[in-house]
């Protein structure tokens, strides 16, 4: 296994369950990444393809804009051999000490007056699909801040196993006032690595650029290999809007809203 990362980057990993890599792309790559994700955005919705879903903005409750689309590595070539390439994969190994293996992929968009994701951890919902442990990766294609909704965490909390939860799998109230939030902000091209069991959170993007991101999520191989049982799950229970029945509710579908 080849080594990605220095020891120092090794023991934050290990003492804060996330690392920052900052302004790990190229200018190029930067400009391909978002060059991929406009695509992305401006593919419309297709019925068994790629999974768009959509929200209502902040103070808008009959709007609908854009919140993420999910499942399109196998559209998209340069995706594809970016996130499953050896360098990436590479990285995800040393982090979680043997060879990982993707588990899904999305990309939050966060346009002006996107919603914002309340305290969670992944792992609840993860968990269930069979792999027990996660590493995410999320990609800054935008500039991440307090003002558009950046990533907050506990570090070093992902040593205390999941905690208890509300009715709707996010971090009982009274639990996540009582934790110690940092902002984690980013610029285009900085990665964040973050443990399935960290609690995080992010406000709503309060400004009129959008935030977009990626969020691709690996497991280690030793567990199997589940994107496309994932998706597959998840089409059926959580479909993309353009798929759903509109005699169906499908509010009760938290373990697919990470």
């Amino acid at each position: 296994m080849n080594n990605y990362l220095s020891e120092e980057q090794l023991d934050v990993w290990q003492q804060d369950g996330c690392l920052k890599v900052g302004d790990y792309f190229t200018e190029s790559q930067k400009k391909e990444l978002l060059a991929w994700v406009v695509d992305m955005q401006a593919r419309p919705e297709s019925a068994g393809k790629w999974m768009k879903y959509f929200e209502a903005p902040v103070g808008e409750p009959d709007g609908r804009q854009l919140c993420r689309v999910e499942n399109f590595l196998q559209f998209h070539a340069g995706f594809d051999a970016l996130l499953r390439g050896e360098r990436l994969i590479g990285i995800l190994s040393e982090l979680m000490g043997e060879p990982a293996v993707l588990f899904k992929e999305k990309i939050n968009f966060k346009l002006p007056g996107g919603n914002g994701f309340l305290p969670h951890q992944d792992a609840p919902a993860f968990n269930s699909f069979g792999p027990t442990y996660h590493i995410t990766m999320m990609v800054s294609i935008d500039p991440c801040n307090k003002e558009n909704g950046c990533l907050e965490m506990v570090p070093g909390h992902h040593r205390q196993g999941i905690l208890p939860t509300a009715a709707d799998a996010t971090i009982d109230p009274d639990i996540a006032e009582s934790l110690s939030w940092e902002l984690l902000p980013t610029e285009i091209g900085d990665i964040v690595f973050f443990d399935s069991y960290i609690p995080h959170r992010s406000g709503p993007n309060r400004t009129k650029q959008p935030r977009r991101a990626l969020y691709i999520t690996y497991n280690r191989a030793s567990e199997g290999s589940y994107r496309e049982s994932y998706y597959r799950c998840k089409r059926d229970i959580f479909p993309p809007d353009i798929e759903r029945d509109p005699k169906k509710d499908y509010r009760d579908s938290g373990v697919f809203n990470v």
